[in-house]
This record gives C-alpha cells, structure tokens and sequence, in this order.
C-alpha cells in the first residue's frame, strides 16, 4: 500500500465519525486532552527529583536480587509507596537497575491512561452526559502539576490514578452492585502505592457503608465487612510484613517529617491555601455546597473526601516539592464537582428562569475556562505557579549536577564505605557507598533520634550527637561538589564548605581524624573535594583511576 492510498483511508476513516454527533464530540475531547497531556509533557521538558531516587534505591536492589534495601543494601525503609517500588523493579529486572527515570515514565504511562479513565468513570457515576465527562478529561489534562509529577518518576501520579479510580468504583456502585468488590479492592491499591493512602482506605470504607445504609441493604454493617475482610487481610499483612523486616511501625520518612506541623504550624494552611486558591480548586468546593443542598450522595462522599483530605495536608504541612505533590490526589474529584456542579446549575436554570440562561452559560463557561487556565503553568502565572516552574528547572539542574558528582565520588568511594550525604537519592543509584543519609529519610538513627537544630523540618531531621555512632567514613563538599581543581587553599575552608561541620564538629574532630582529598577529572580542569578518615590502610598517595581521574590530597594528612 503506497503513502497516498494509506492516507486516502485514514481520510475515510475520518469521515466516517460522526464528529457533529454526542459521540463524536467525547472522541474528540479525549484526542485533545491527550494532545494537550503530551504537550504539557514537551513544555515542562527534562525534570529531576532527587526524592524520586530514594524509590529508585529500593528498587533497584530488589530487582538485581540484594532486596528492598537502600544504598549499598541497608535495611531501613526509606521509602513510603511499596506498591511504586515494587512495580519499578519489574522493568528493572530487564535493565538491571540502570535507567530507573526511564522505567519509572514506563511504569507511570498506564497510571495516565487510568486517570483519563477514571475521571471520566467518575464523572458518568456522578449522572453527567457522555461529552461531558470526557470534558472532564479534556479539562484535566491542563494540570501542569499531573505532568510534572508523571515526568518525576515519582508515585504522585499513579497515587492520584488509583485514588481516582476507587471513588469512581465506589459512586459507581450506587448503581451498579458489581463495582463494589472493585472498589475495595481499588482502596486497597491506594493504601500500598503511599503509606498514607490508608486514611483514603478507611474512608473508602466508610463510604461503602453509607452506599449500603443509603440503598437500605440488608445486614449493611455484615455486607461492608465481608467485601472488605480480604482487601484489609491483605493490608495487614504487608504491614506486619515490613515492621517484620524493617524494625519500625512506620517508614523513617514519616519520622524524619513529623516536626514539620510542630515546628512551621502555618505551613501546612500557607501549601494547602496557595493551591485551592491557585489553580481554582475553590470552584470544586463551592460546586461541592450546591450538590449538597441538591442531595446529591455522589458529590456528598467525593467533597467530604477532599475536605478531609486537605485538612490532613493541612496538619502534616504539606511538602517542598514544586508540584503539589500533597494536593494532587483530590484534584480530579474537585475538577468532576465543578463540572456537574456547572452542568447541574445550568440545568435547573434552563428550567425554572429561562430568563437566566443568557447571564448563567458565559459565567459558567468563564469559570471552567478560568479553571484550565490556573491549572495550567506554561501561559498566565502567578507568583506562585512562577516559583513552581522556578522550581521545576532548579529541581532539575540539581539533579544532573549530582549525577556528573557521582561519577567523581565513585573514583574513591569503595563498595560500602559510609558516605555521609545530603543527597541521598541520586548517590545511592549512581555509587557504590553505604550512605549516611543526612536528613534521617533513609536512616532510621536520624529520623527516630533526630530534631531540627539549624535547618529546616520541612525537609527532615538533623543529628549531630549520632555520628559517632554512625562512623562516617567520607563527607564531601556542599554544591558545587564539583568545582574548579584548585577552588579551595587549605583544609579548613574545605571543611567549612562540607554541610553540618559546624554541628557534627562538637562530637567529631574533623582535623584529626579526617584528611582533605580531591577527584581530578581526566581533564584536570574540575575536582570534587571530600573528607576521608584515617585509618590503618589510609595512604595520602597519589594515584590514577581506571576511567582517569587522579585521587590526591592536596594539603597533606
């Protein structure tokens, strides 16, 4: 077949959708949100968390067969989505633990189309026409947050997809009995993919309840427990599981994040007002209050989620990362408010005020337009959406520049020598160390013992008594870690430039038990300082690696 006869049939193909018709106007919504989705994807461009590689860690040591373990096979659990690391290491079976950002957008593609699917689920269970549910789509795909989080490689996005998913199995339910074993089973997706996601369990099963009070079920309370019984089985015993292997009942993140709403009790009210108010969640929630007084159950159960949920956010202070990450989960229900909300108004009005319809579409249309708009960070921004794609790209920088360090630190960290670092994800996929994690995310020492003298919670704990029992063996430089060969003059301002020396120091003589060294890089022109300890094999000798660079010690033991 030649390129003209391929392109005459896909000409008749084209012809053939009735494009004017209910069914032709959803297709072509679903073909512009996916076009729209990609190029959110194309705009937002290269993106780099170092969280994400913590998961990666994990990942990668049990697909290459050391198990869940971080780093140089450490056993802490630093990581808060079992359900995400395990997936992970499925393509990294085939990879061997190389790529992990390539296999995570592998693993995160499904998650996309899922989310498209359940936003439209979701919308249909709420009683709205077939185009306006894929309107839905159409209207989430703007969320420049969801493509982020997609291209992070983080779970953010496959948490949202399955949170989606099971609250449009449970509404769907109300009509049709034979969602409701997919919706529990749905809930218990969601308490794997993130610790959290437990509370989202819980209220799933709440919401199963009133389902069956509302439908006058016989035994509600028996029928509830017994679709449940095997999905909250499951749950707890993966929970005994890993307290089992672990040691604590709950990942040290959990730990090393708990000073946040102790210490920064705003926090959590500035993150969750910044993003209702800018990206127009509100609109879901005022949406929420009609549907309430026009008893709606559906919108009753999806509101009184996003409520609980934000107030949650709220009180655990919300996260750093430019992207929402803590919000996400309850904006596809709040963007399905708004829609039947809009649709729902415009109905009673085109029924009892007629009158009111050429005042009522436009402001209806505006607000939804108005809705896309705020969602979406390529265009029209705020001040807070700018410091969002700020953050993006500076997110982003970091992390290539700790993947061009850790090809310096592999030079001369040795497998398992206990690297102490402030960039605990990228250095436990790209070295050979036993990281010291220095932020208590993946040392339960840190995050258990840990407090916040000098730094900010909302990245974790600090604890300078526990590195003599720690034994750090190497520390290396702040960023820049790779700088100009000759950036420093004498050992103490390196020293000076190594994070938390000042703090570490009360407990641990730098000068004396530790000697400056650099990496040289073949070219001689860059270097990445470190401290090492001294000790019985410990030679000040210089010397050549393998790949080029020279490892020497420019002022002496």
């Amino acid at each position: 077949m030649t390129i003209a006869s391929r392109c005459r049939s896909l000409l008749q193909l084209w012809r053939l959708i009735p494009w004017r018709s209910a069914d032709g106007v959803a297709l072509a919504s679903l073909i512009a949100a996916a076009l729209v989705f990609l190029t959110q994807c194309i705009s937002a461009g290269h993106v780099g968390v170092d969280d994400a590689y913590f998961t990666f860690s994990f990942a990668k040591n049990l697909a290459i067969g050391n198990g869940p373990t971080y780093s140089h096979g450490l056993r802490v659990e630093g990581y808060s989505t079992p359900l995400w690391m395990l997936l992970l290491a499925l393509p990294m079976l085939f990879t061997r633990g190389q790529a992990p950002l390539l296999c995570a957008r592998i693993m995160g593609a499904p998650f996309v189309l899922l989310l498209g699917y359940a936003v439209y689920r979701l919308a249909r269970a709420c009683g709205t026409r077939r185009h306006t549910a894929t309107f839905c789509v159409l209207l989430l795909s703007f969320n420049t947050d969801l493509a982020v989080a997609y291209l992070s490689g983080m779970e953010t996005l496959p948490h949202v997809a399955l949170t989606a998913f099971a609250f449009a199995s449970l509404v769907a339910s109300f009509s049709k009995v034979t969602w409701q074993r997919t919706a529990a089973w749905a809930g218990l997706a969601v308490a794997l993919m993130r610790i959290d996601g437990f509370l989202t369990f819980a209220f799933l099963i709440v919401g199963a309840l009133v389902r069956a009070v509302n439908l006058k079920e016989p035994r509600p309370f028996r029928l509830t427990a017994r679709l449940h019984l095997a999905p909250v089985g499951v749950f707890a015993l993966w929970f005994a599981a890993r307290y089992a292997y672990y040691g604590l009942p709950l990942p040290s993140t959990y730990y090393a994040k708990q000073l946040i709403g102790v210490l920064l009790p705003l926090r959590g009210i500035e993150y969750v007002a910044n993003e209702v108010t800018g990206q127009w969640l509100w609109l879901g929630l005022a949406a929420w209050c009609w549907l309430l007084w026009r008893r709606n159950l559906a919108a009753a159960i999806l509101g009184a989620f996003s409520v609980l949920h934000l107030v949650y956010v709220t009180k655990v202070g919300g996260d750093w990362m430019p992207f929402g990450r803590f919000v996400l989960p309850v904006v596809p229900l709040l963007l399905v408010l708004s829609v039947v909300g809009s649709r729902d108004i415009l109905d009673v009005c085109s029924t009892v005020r007629r009158w009111l319809n050429p005042l009522i579409v436009p402001v209806a249309a505006g607000c939804l337009a108005m809705l896309a708009v705020r969602m979406d960070h390529r265009f029209w921004n705020s001040p807070h959406e700018e410091a969002k794609n700020e953050g993006v790209k500076e997110q982003s920088r970091n992390v290539d520049s700790y993947r061009y360090a850790a090809k310096f630190l592999r030079q001369v960290i040795p497998p398992g020598g206990r690297l102490v670092t402030d960039y605990g994800g990228v250095f436990a996929c790209y070295t050979q160390g036993a990281l010291i994690e220095m932020w208590g995310l993946a040392n339960a020492t840190i995050a258990t013992r840990g407090d916040a003298e000098g730094i900010n919670p909302i990245y974790g704990k600090t604890c300078a008594a526990c590195y003599p029992d720690l034994r750090p063996e190497y520390f290396h430089v702040m960023a820049p870690l790779v700088r100009p060969v000759n950036a420093f003059s004498s050992a103490d301002e390196v020293i000076a430039n190594v994070w938390q020396t000042n703090t570490i120091g009360r407990y641990i003589d730098f000068r004396q038990a530790f000697s400056v060294g650099r990496v040289v890089s073949p070219k001689g022109s860059e270097a990445l300082y470190f401290l090492q300890r001294r000790g019985p094999s410990f030679s000040t000798e210089t010397r050549k690696t393998k790949a080029g660079y020279v490892i020497d010690f420019p002022f002496g033991p």
